[in-house]
């Protein structure tokens, strides 16, 4: 297995960061001038950035193991055991959080936190406008990217099984079939969104056999990378209607060329590159728990301390409450998932 790519650490920061800003826009917008315009982009784009980093690594983590593994049905095993417990375990933690919390601001339904816990949250995300039976938007409707990275786990393994270039293939599938249809903003084919994900898979699987054309992308700087999702950011917002398949397969096409160009560019130098590479690591756990926060600040704290005072506060509260699930439950989830992993390699674990 690989080390940690530090570049990739401060994508997943610039991801993190985008999403955050999209839910504050989402929060504060009518408490806040500032908080107004920046529902102008469409900053949700970072979850698509943050599906390209994981087809990526997960086809790549993949490979490695079933090749370590020596065995095709082991290899897959181990990755499972590997990612599933890193993924579930905090999430199954913190979702159990919000129903013992039981907050009348922001409010979850009971099938809001079941199908996060089952991850098919972007399922029922997805059909909320049509069947209702949905909580506040702003409690735990952001399970919904992390039920579609999980599902992609169960598609991979046949991608890797298949061989040759098909996860190219299965990209330019999705770009095809996808960009022609409307994906409007909560819809279920925008829940969904497997064109990022597979984007991604198509850049490992082409990185692992040497594709010369991929040493042809220039290297972009840190700088580059935010330009161009703020690109992405206002594509996603103009591309409404019968436009927004085109514009949501453009955003995933825009992110994957991100990842392309700052996968061997330099990191960020200096304590601004340290301070990146440290949210990126922990942005994990800042997904998990900051959504009910800003939502928390937004109703309940904005209207006592004003809006500028409350997203102070706000960014303090997830601050210490992501170095709490980071210390408490990710790394030991991580920890045990590859304690696990490394059993079933050593072929100690009957599968």
């Amino acid at each position: 297995m690989k080390g940690r790519i530090e570049t990739l650490d401060e994508l997943r920061a610039l991801a993190i960061g985008a999403v955050m800003l999209s839910h504050f826009a989402l929060a504060f917008g009518s408490r806040s001038r500032i908080a107004y315009w920046l529902n102008v982009p469409d900053f949700a784009v970072g979850v698509d950035l943050f599906f390209v980093i994981s087809g990526f690594l997960i086809f790549q983590n993949l490979g490695d193991l079933t090749i370590g593994a020596g065995d095709f049905r082991r290899g897959v095993a181990s990755f499972h055991a590997r990612r599933l417990t890193r993924i579930v375990l905090p999430a199954w933690a913190v979702i159990g959080l919000l129903a013992l919390a039981k907050l009348d601001k922001p409010a979850a339904s009971g099938s809001d936190l079941w199908s996060a816990a089952a991850f098919v949250a972007n399922i029922h995300w997805g059909r909320c406008e049509v069947d209702g039976g949905c909580g506040d938007v702003l409690a735990a409707s952001h399970f919904w990217s992390l039920a579609s990275e999980a599902q992609f786990y169960l598609l991979a393994p046949a991608l890797l099984l298949a061989r040759g270039r098909a996860a190219i293939y299965a990209a330019t599938a999705a770009l095809v079939l996808l960009a022609p249809l409307p994906r409007p903003h909560g819809s279920i084919l925008w829940t969904l969104r497997p064109d990022a994900l597979l984007f991604g898979a198509a850049l490992a699987s082409e990185a692992k056999r040497g594709a010369s054309w991929l040493k042809k992308a220039p290297p972009a700087t840190a700088t580059m990378a935010v330009w161009w999702m703020s690109v992405a950011a206002m594509v996603a917002r103009v591309g409404v209607g019968a436009l927004s398949g085109l514009a949501w397969a453009l955003v995933a096409l825009i992110s994957a060329g991100v990842l392309l160009t700052r996968l061997d560019a330099e990191p960020i130098g200096g304590r601004v590159g340290h301070a990146a590479r440290t949210v990126g690591r922990a942005s994990f756990a800042i997904y998990l728990v900051h959504l009910p926060l800003v939502a928390i600040a937004s109703e309940v704290a904005a209207p006592k301390i004003g809006a500028p005072s409350a997203i102070v506060c706000c960014l303090a509260a997830i601050g210490a409450a992501a170095a709490v699930v980071e210390l408490a439950i990710v790394r030991p989830a991580a920890q045990l998932g590859r304690l696990w992993s490394a059993l079933i390699l050593s072929n100690n674990f009957l599968i």
